[in-house]
C-alpha cells in the first residue's frame, strides 16, 4: 500500500509538475564519495570491535529479568509481545527503502538515476554502519529480555539480538528512506504543491515503523526516538552535501549511458 501511494503520487507530479529543477540538483566528487562510503566502513568496523555478541544474562533457566530495573518513560515496552506486528514491521521498511527508487526511473530523476542511486547507497550504508556500531556499543537489552510472556523463545532471550536494542535499526532505515524520498522529491520538483503531502505522508509512514517496533515488544521508546533522529538526520544531511551550487548556470557534467540511467 505504502509502495503504491508512493509510486502513484510520483507519477502524478512528474506529469504535472511546471518544471523541474535544472541543472540536475546534485553532483559526485571523488574526495567527498570516498569519504561518506570511507565514514560507513568505518561505523561498521567499529561496531564490529565493539563485539555485542554475548547474550544478556537473564538469569536462571527462561526467568526473564526485573522490569523495574528498566526507566519508567521505557517500562511499558516489556510488557508488548507482537509476532504480527514485528513481522509487519519488516514489510514496511523494505517497501519503505525501496520507495526512493520511484525518483531514481521516472524524469527528471531518470536523467541521472546512477548519480543518485550512489547518493542513495551512501545514505543507507551509513545510516546502517551508524545504527550497528552504536548498537554494539550500548549493549542494550531488548524490552523482552523483561517479559515474562511465555511465548518469547528462550533462543531469542539467549540470541546476540537481544543486546541490541539501541537504537531501532528498523526505525532509523526508515526514517533515513523515507527523509531522503522527501528531500530529493522536492529537490527535483520545486514548484509541485505536493510536496508537503509527500513529507507529510513519508513522516507518517516511517513513524508507523517505529510503533510496530513498540508494538511488538522489540524495541523501548527511547530506542524508536534515537532511531528517527540518527535516521532522518542522515537521509537529510547526504543529499544536500551533494547539492549543486545554485550560482551555477549549466548542469554538472557525467556519464550518461545510452538508456539514460547516467552519472
Amino acid at each position: 500500500m505504502v509502495w503504491r501511494i508512493l509510486m502513484a503520487a510520483t507519477v502524478l507530479v512528474t506529469a504535472g509538475a511546471a518544471r523541474a529543477a535544472y541543472p540536475f540538483p546534485w553532483d559526485l566528487e571523488a574526495g567527498r564519495e570516498a569519504g561518506l562510503l570511507g565514514a560507513a566502513g568505518a561505523t561498521f568496523l567499529v561496531g564490529k570491535l565493539a563485539g555485542g555478541d554475548a547474550p544478556p544474562e537473564t538469569g536462571v533457566g527462561s526467568t526473564p529479568l526485573d522490569r523495574a530495573q528498566v526507566n519508567a518513560l521505557d517500562r511499558g515496552a516489556t510488557r508488548r509481545w507482537s509476532p504480527a506486528a514485528d513481522r509487519a514491521s519488516d514489510y514496511l521498511v523494505w517497501t519503505q527503502m525501496a520507495a526512493p527508487v520511484a525518483l531514481m526511473v521516472t524524469a527528471p530523476g531518470r536523467e541521472y538515476g546512477g548519480r543518485l542511486a550512489l547518493i542513495y547507497t551512501e545514505t543507507l550504508l551509513l545510516n546502517a554502519g551508524t545504527t550497528f556500531a552504536l548498537k554494539n556499543i550500548c549493549g542494550r537489552r531488548r524490552p523482552f529480555v523483561f517479559n515474562e510472556d511465555p511465548r518469547i523463545p528462550d533462543a531469542l532471550r539467549y540470541s546476540a539480538s537481544a543486546r541490541r536494542s539501541f537504537p531501532s535499526g528498523h526505525t532509523a532505515n526508515a526514517f533515513a528512506s523515507m527523509v531522503f524520498f522527501a528531500t530529493t522529491f522536492e529537490q527535483l520538483y520545486p514548484d509541485s504543491s505536493a510536496r508537503g503531502w509527500v513529507w507529510g505522508g513519508c513522516l507518517a509512514t516511517a513513524g508507523t515503523t517505529g510503533l510496530l517496533r513498540y508494538l511488538a515488544g522489540r524495541h523501548y521508546p527511547t530506542d524508536i526516538l534515537a532511531g528517527a533522529v540518527l535516521g532522518a538526520t542522515i537521509g537529510w544531511l547526504v543529499p544536500r552535501l551533494h547539492e549543486v551550487d545554485e550560482t551555477s548556470s549549466s548542469a554538472p557534467g557525467g556519464l550518461k549511458v545510452a538508456w539514460g540511467f547516467g552519472f
